[in-house]
């Protein structure tokens, strides 16, 4: 694989030696065009069928692909930046400035991206769905509910006592969580013997 990935390395290098610098980065970009719209028609689709497995709110299914979309529009910008020669680093700095910013007025950057990356998570999740009651174990404490709903940041979730307990993403991610079986009855199961008559 190694080798594949060094003389795929070296036909590049070759093609913008035999080229003009603009023509191989005109070729380059519209290979990266095209691979962008076929990991988009392939790859969203896929991810579309994973959340709706879910059985979130339709809602949330549309804000999971708009991020989706927003990160590999932000891929193919860095990649073209990087073939066209653009100095990206003014623009990392800018969004890193504005990250740090949005933050400290929030909450933590960190507890930011942790959340969404944890949303992400909770969607692959088909026991962690919409309608399913779960109990989230914190040490010595413990919060049950039936889930409401999960946002980008934090997951609803509603008590036997009808209060709404917001709950962060990444704490749901890295704490035990019993998923308790909605579908299972509380009635005793009713067996029947059958008794064989004698002499038959």
């Amino acid at each position: 694989m190694l080798e594949g990935s060094v003389h795929w390395v070296q036909e590049l290098k070759a093609l913008t030696d035999h080229y003009k610098p603009e023509i191989a980065q005109t070729i380059l970009s519209g290979l990266v065009f095209l691979f962008y719209a076929v990991l988009s028609r392939r790859i969203a689709p896929f991810i579309y069928r994973t959340i709706a497995a879910s059985m979130l709110k339709e809602e949330m299914n549309r804000r999971a692909m708009v991020v989706f979309h927003i990160l590999l529009f932000m891929l193919l910008v860095v990649v073209l930046s990087i073939i066209w020669g653009i100095d990206i680093k003014g623009l990392l700095v800018l969004a890193s400035s504005m990250i740090a910013v949005v933050g400290v007025a929030l909450f933590a950057a960190w507890s930011l991206l942790s959340n969404i990356t944890a949303f992400f998570i909770l969607l692959g999740q088909n026991a962690f769905a919409q309608g399913k009651k779960v109990k989230i174990v914190d040490g010595s404490n413990a919060i049950e509910g039936r889930i409401e709903e999960v946002n980008l940041f934090s997951t609803v979730l509603r008590k036997d006592s009808g209060d709404l307990v917001v709950y962060p993403n990444n704490l749901i991610v890295s704490r035990p969580v019993i998923v308790r079986d909605c579908q299972r009855s509380d009635k005793p199961e009713r067996f029947v013997v059958r008794m064989k008559k004698r002499g038959s």
